[in-house]
C-alpha cells in the first residue's frame, strides 16, 4: 500500500491551521505530530512526540489529481442555441506530438477540434468526421474545423508558406445543428470540478493538448479558403473578420490589467475565460519578430499560451484532516505521521517564529524553493538503468514506477510532453523526494536537498546549539528586519533557487552587521520568482546558459510572474561570490573529495576556526559519496565578486576526478581534456571567510556534500568541529557587538 500526502503550505507559525490532504487505498489511519530531530537514517530516533489535538484515526481513500492545463469559457450572451453552421479554430504550435488524441477547442461535449496523430481533425459525438494529414512540428498553423448542414471541412494553413502547403480534409456528419451556447473548452474537453485559487484555478478535464494556442475562436459561419489564407498569412486576428460571425474569441496577450489566470475575451459582452491548472504564459506567439525579447516590451507578440497535459497548479485533493498547531510549539521541523497497518507516510512541515517571538541566536533557512525545483524530478527517465548503475547512480524501482505518472507533477528539471521545459513548480502535491531519509540516486543514495538538510538539523540537536528554522518563503516575504535579531543565519545544503527579495534581504542583513554561514554549494544561482503563495508556486526561466536540463526558447527568458529577466544571477551582475565569497564552479558525481588547508589557515587570526581540527585533509568521509567536497561545488573568484580581503582557508583543488566538470557558463570554447577536476584548477570547493565594513562576517564551505559529513563518527570529526567553532564564535562576537 502507498500513502501519498501533502499540506496546504510548507511552513506555518505556531497556532495556525493546517490542512492535510491524503490519498491511498481506503483504510483507517492514525495521525500524530512529531518534532523531527534526526536524519532518519539511524537508531534510536531522536524524534519527540508532540501533544496535539488530533483524532485517533482518519479515513483515507484514493484521490484524483487536478493535472493538465486548459481554459474554460463561454460564448457571447444571446448566441443561437441551434445553428446549422459552426467553425472552431485557433493558431497552434507544438514542438512534438505529445499524445495520439488532443483537444484544441471543444464546444460542449459534442463538437471537438482535435489534434490526432499530428493532423487536425473534427470529431462530432465521438466520431472522427474529417482528419488532415500530419502537420510539421515547430510550425505555426491556423487550424479550423467547420460544419455546414452536415458537411465537415478541416483545414491547417501554415503561416509560413515555406513550411508547407495548406492541408484539408472533408467528411459528412449526421449532425446538422449545433448549440452555440454550449460551454467552450480550449486545450481539453469535459471539464469538471473547477475551483478558483490564487492567480488561476484548478480542475479536471480530458483529452489535454500540449503546445501553444493563440486566438482560439468559435464562429457561427463556415470559414472559406480565401479568408483562412488571409487570416493565417495576413497577420490579422480571426475576430477582425465579420464573415465568421463570431460567438466567442479570446485575446491571450499579457496585459497589466488582466489577472494571470484570465483569458481576455475579444468580443463585446463576452465573459472572460478562466485558465485552469497553470499553463505557461509569457511565451512567444505567431507574430514574434525577435526584435524585442520580452512580453513586457511587446505584449502582442506574446499572445499565445502554452498548455500542457502535465501542468499542475494544485493537486486539488479533498482535505482529509484540518487541525491547529499547538500555540506552544518551538520553531523547528515537524512531521505529520499518517499510518495504517501496511504503510506510513511522514509529511514534513516547518514551524517558523512569529515576528514578535523571542528568537534564538541562530536561524537555519531551509531552501524550500530548491526542494520545489527538484520536486519529483524524472531526470533519470531518459537514461538506461544499466548505465546509471555502472556510474554509481542506481535508481530505486519505486522511482522508475512513478516516472511518467502525471499525478505526481514534474520538476523544473523535466520537460513537458511537447518538449517544452517545466517553468513552474507547486508545493500542493505529494513530493516523494522531500522526505526525511530519502536517498538520492544523483549522489548514489546519499541525502540531497531536504534529506541532507535533516542531517544539519540532527547535528544542531547533537551539538546542543538551539536554532530557529525558517524557509525560503519567509526569507522572500519578511525582509532583513525579520532576521535582524539573529546572530547567525545558516543556509541549507543547496540554496540554488532565489528571488531578488531574498538576495536583497541577505545582503542587507550581512552589511548591517549580520553573520552568514553558507554550509552548502551551488547557492543563489537561478533567478526565481514566486508566482503565488496559496498554493505556493515558484517560476523560473532557464535562459540559454548555466547547468540546465533544457533551455528557454528564443524570447522566453522573462519571468511572467514579475517581468524580470530570468536565467543566472551572475548574468544580472549578482554572482553569489558577491554575497558569500564563493559561487558555482563545477559539478560531478560518483565520488567526493576532502579539503586541504591553505596557507591562510596557519595565520593566528584564524586559529579559532581550526581549534581541535587535527586532520588534514579535512572531510575525507561522509554520507554523500564519501567526502565533504562534492556534488556541486563553489570557489572563490575575485573577478566574479569575491571581496578583495576574503581569505581561502581550505580548498579541494586537485583532489577531484574528471567526473567533475567546470560549469558550462565558463566554457566559451570547447577544449578536449581541459575542464575536468584533474586538469582545471578552478574545479574546486573553497572554504572562505571574510568580514564586512558594517561588522558582518561570512563563512562559506562551497559544497553541497558538506552537511553529509557533519554526522560522521557520531559528529566527532573535523568538519563538525570546524562548523561548531565558527557558529559558536559568530554567536559570541554578535553578543559582544550588541553589548
Amino acid at each position: 500500500m502507498l500513502i501519498r500526502a501533502y499540506t496546504d503550505q510548507l511552513s506555518y507559525e505556531r497556532g495556525r491551521d493546517v490542512q492535510l490532504h491524503v490519498s491511498g487505498d481506503e483504510a483507517d489511519a492514525s495521525v500524530s505530530l512529531v518534532r523531527l530531530l534526526d536524519a532518519g537514517t539511524g537508531e534510536p530516533s531522536r524524534d519527540r512526540p508532540v501533544q496535539c489535538d488530533l483524532p485517533a484515526t482518519v479515513r483515507i481513500r484514493p484521490q484524483e489529481t487536478a493535472v493538465g492545463s486548459f481554459m474554460v469559457g463561454s460564448s457571447v450572451p444571446g448566441s443561437p442555441t441551434s445553428s446549422p453552421e459552426v467553425t472552431l479554430g485557433a493558431f497552434v504550435w507544438f514542438g512534438r506530438v505529445a499524445a495520439p488524441v488532443q483537444t484544441i477547442v471543444s464546444l460542449g461535449s459534442a463538437v471537438r477540434l482535435e489534434l490526432r496523430d499530428g493532423g487536425v481533425a473534427l470529431s462530432i459525438d465521438e466520431n472522427v468526421v474529417a482528419q488532415c494529414p500530419p502537420m510539421n512540428p515547430a510550425t505555426w498553423y491556423l487550424v479550423t474545423g467547420s460544419l455546414e448542414n452536415g458537411a465537415v471541412l478541416t483545414r491547417a494553413v501554415p503561416l509560413d508558406p515555406c513550411r508547407g502547403g495548406a492541408l484539408e480534409a472533408h467528411g459528412q456528419s449526421t449532425c446538422v445543428e449545433v448549440d452555440l451556447t454550449a460551454p467552450i473548452t480550449v486545450a481539453a474537453h469535459s471539464p469538471e470540478r473547477i475551483v478558483a485559487v490564487e492567480n488561476g484555478a484548478r480542475g479536471l478535464a480530458s483529452g489535454h493538448y500540449s503546445g501553444k494556442i493563440e486566438a482560439p475562436f468559435v464562429g457561427s459561419r463556415v470559414l472559406g479558403p480565401a479568408a483562412a489564407e488571409s487570416i493565417a498569412r495576413g497577420g490579422r486576428s480571426p475576430h477582425e473578420f465579420e464573415e465568421l460571425d463570431l460567438v466567442a474569441a479570446w485575446d491571450l496577450a499579457p496585459r497589466n490589467d488582466i489577472e494571470p489566470g484570465i483569458g481576455s475575451a475579444a468580443l463585446p459582452g463576452q465573459p472572460d475565460a478562466l485558465l485552469v491548472n497553470g499553463p505557461a504564459r509569457g511565451v512567444t506567439g505567431r507574430t514574434f519578430s525577435g526584435k524585442r525579447l520580452s512580453f513586457v516590451d511587446a505584449p502582442d507578440e506574446y499572445a499565445a499560451v502554452n498548455f500542457h497535459s502535465t501542468d499542475l497548479l494544485d493537486a486539488g485533493w479533498e482535505t482529509t484532516l484540518s487541525f491547529t498547531l499547538p500555540d506552544t510549539l518551538d520553531s523547528g521541523v515537524y512531521g505529520i505521521r499518517v499510518a495504517t497497518p501496511d504503510a506510513t507516510e511522514l509529511v514534513p512541515v516547518t514551524v517558523v517564529p512569529r515576528a514578535t517571538d523571542v528568537r534564538r541566536d541562530v536561524v537555519v533557512v531551509l531552501p524550500t524553493f530548491t526542494y520545489l525545483a527538484y520536486a519529483n524530478e524524472e531526470m533519470f527517465a531518459d537514461s538506461e538503468p544499466e548505465r546509471l548503475e555502472a556510474a554509481g547512480m542506481g535508481v530505486p524501482q519505486e522511482e522508475w514506477d512513478r516516472a511518467g505518472d502525471r499525478s505526481y507533477g514534474l520538476s523544473l528539471y523535466d520537460t513537458h510532453r511537447d518538449g517544452s521545459g517545466v517553468m513552474t513548480s507547486s508545493a500542493r502535491r505529494h513530493i516523494t523526494n522531500m522526505r526525511r531519509g530519502y536517498g538520492s540516486w544523483i549522489v548514489g543514495g546519499g541525502g540531497r536537498n531536504f534529506s541532507s538538510d535533516m542531517s544539519l538539523i540532527e547535528w544542531f540537536d547533537r551539538t546542543g546549539i538551539a536554532v530557529d528554522v525558517i524557509t525560503d518563503r519567509e526569507l522572500h516575504e519578511r525582509g532583513a528586519e525579520y532576521l535582524r535579531s539573529y546572530a547567525v543565519v545558516v543556509s541549507g545544503s543547496h540554496p540554488e533557487y532565489t528571488t531578488e527579495d531574498m538576495l536583497d534581504t541577505l545582503l542587507e542583513y550581512r552589511d548591517g552587521g549580520g553573520r552568514l554561514a553558507y554550509l552548502g554549494g551551488n547557492g543563489w544561482y537561478w533567478v526565481t520568482a514566486v508566482q503565488s503563495t496559496s498554493p505556493l508556486v515558484v517560476e523560473i526561466r532557464r535562459g540559454q546558459s548555466g547547468i540546465r536540463k533544457w533551455e528557454s526558447l528564443p524570447g522566453e527568458v522573462t519571468l511572467y510572474s514579475t517581468g524580470e529577466p530570468g536565467g543566472l544571477w551572475r548574468h544580472r551582475g549578482r554572482a553569489p561570490q558577491i554575497l558569500v565569497g564563493v559561487g558555482f564552479a563545477a559539478q560531478g558525481w560518483n565520488s567526493a573529495a576532502p579539503y586541504r588547508r591553505q596557507p591562510a589557515a596557519q595565520l593566528p587570526e584564524f586559529a579559532w576556526v581550526f581549534d581541535g581540527v587535527e586532520s588534514d585533509p579535512i572531510g575525507d568521509y561522509g554520507s554523500v559519496m564519501g567526502g565533504a567536497a562534492g556534488d556541486e561545488i563553489d570557489r572563490a573568484d575575485h573577478a566574479l565578486g569575491t571581496p578583495p580581503d576574503a581569505v581561502v582557508l581550505a580548498s579541494s583543488t586537485g583532489l577531484h576526478t574528471n567526473m567533475y566538470q567546470r560549469v558550462v557558463e565558463e566554457i566559451p570554447m570547447n577544449r578536449p581534456n581541459s575542464h575536468g577536476g584533474e586538469e582545471d584548477s578552478d574545479v574546486r570547493a573553497d572554504i572562505v571567510y571574510f568580514s564586512t565594513p558594517g561588522g558582518g562576517e561570512v563563512f562559506s564551505t562551497g559544497s553541497i556534500a558538506w552537511c553529509g559529513s557533519l554526522l560522521h563518527d557520531g559528529g566527532s570529526n573535523g568538519v563538525s568541529r570546524m562548523t561548531e567553532n565558527v557558529l559558536r564564535e559568530f554567536v559570541r562576537r554578535a553578543r559582544a557587538q550588541r553589548g
